[in-house]
């Protein structure tokens, strides 16, 4: 390998390295914006869209859904009281 093409590839490795810690440092910034303006769903969170055929009619729906169980699971019990 030249030297040209090895200060070329130095070059290359130096500015990709500072756009990522640009990029880094605007993630940080917007997530912090995000923090900031309320709540926030925990981590490993998601949200799932669905659809339900009505009546001559297809429903959306959305749904946050977690990878780990986040609420205690209600006894029978406690479901007929609600009612």
């Amino acid at each position: 390998m030249s030297s040209h093409s090895e200060l070329k590839t130095s070059q290359d490795v130096h500015l990709r390295a500072k756009q990522i810690k640009s990029l880094i440092r605007s993630l940080k910034q917007k997530i912090k914006k995000i923090e900031r303006e309320g709540e926030v769903a925990p981590a490993n969170c998601h949200i799932i869209r669905y659809q339900v055929n009505g009546k001559g009619t297809i429903y959306w729906y959305y749904k946050l859904q977690a990878a780990e169980s986040i609420f205690p699971m209600a006894t029978n019990n406690e479901k007929k009281n609600q009612i």
